[in-house]
């Protein structure tokens, strides 16, 4: 599952969150025997998804399972208000919309630490949704 929170952007941290421990960091636990529930991805999580994993290989994971893992977010924070839905969505459009793989390493990294790719978007979410717990 992804959590964006302003200031702590660390993409191995986001994608670990939620995760039961699994080796690839999309997989949760849920109620479907420890298999995640499967949830139609959008246009949002599938660009996402086909950019930084199958175009830059940013995440050491599947497409398809980085998609669940997307939308399964994009969800579970729509689900707690639409303007943090929607910001958690702007992030993940805004990673997709970058010219190059570089820069989305530099996003996936914060480098530099002030001014990295799609900070603004990133602090949003911060502003936006509640913290998690």
């Amino acid at each position: 599952m992804f959590i964006l929170r302003a200031g702590s952007l660390s993409l191995a941290a986001l994608f670990a969150l939620g995760c039961g421990g699994s080796e690839d960091p999309f997989v949760g636990t849920g109620g479907t025997g420890g298999a995640p529930p499967i949830v139609e991805p959008g246009v949002t999580c599938t660009d996402f998804c086909i950019y930084t994993v199958g175009t830059c290989q940013a995440f050491d994971t599947s497409e398809e399972a980085c998609r669940q893992g997307c939308q399964t977010n994009l969800n579970d924070e729509y689900a707690k208000s639409e303007a943090c839905g929607m910001a958690v969505e702007a992030v993940f459009q805004c990673a997709t919309a970058l010219e190059e793989c570089q820069q989305v390493y530099n996003w996936i990294s914060k480098v530099p630490p002030i001014g990295y790719p799609c900070e603004a978007e990133v602090e949003i979410v911060g502003q936006t949704c509640p913290p998690p717990g």
